[in-house]
């Protein structure tokens, strides 16, 4: 599958099979719709730009996906980007099993990367813009729920 990866040598730091099994993987947590209307995260290339760059995590990251192609290479004979989606599916569930937490954190960083996106944001219908200088609009509060916040006073020091 031909994705729009970082280059080699980039801030990734992962080879182009490590990009490859990374965009795969991301494929499986948010696929494309049928209609093509919805990306899959594979295809986003500040996705993979930002969990590669991902310095603290970097290492594990490395790891985990040497593991599954890895695995994969020894029970299919191929690179896990290359083989069926039954067999990544089982590949998946053999490495949840090992390590939940690693694809449960992969996910969450992920989708919050995904929703993000200019282009899912339009597929969804929002205007893809950051909230503010222009702002989304808030309907007046009860502010006597701060009273409680008010009737406390002064809780800190003065430094000036």
């Amino acid at each position: 599958m031909n994705r729009p990866f970082p280059t080699a040598g980039s801030d990734a730091d992962l080879t182009s099979a490590q990009l490859e099994t990374l965009g795969a993987l991301l494929d499986m947590i948010v696929p494309a719709t049928p209609d093509g209307r919805m990306p899959g995260a594979g295809e986003m290339t500040a996705i993979l730009c930002h969990i590669a760059a991902a310095r603290t995590t970097l290492p594990a990251l490395r790891d985990h996906l040497d593991k599954l192609d890895r695995e994969a290479m020894a029970r299919c004979g191929s690179a896990f980007a290359a083989v069926d989606e039954v067999s990544r599916v089982s590949l998946l569930e053999q490495t949840r099993a090992s390590n939940p937490l690693w694809l449960h954190q992969l996910a969450l960083e992920t989708v919050t990367c995904y929703y993000q996106q200019d282009r899912v944001l339009e597929a969804l219908g929002m205007e893809a813009r950051p909230p503010y200088p222009k702002g989304y609009r808030v309907e007046p509060g009860d502010l006597s729920l701060l009273n409680p916040v008010i009737a406390r006073g002064k809780i800190y020091r003065d430094i000036s």
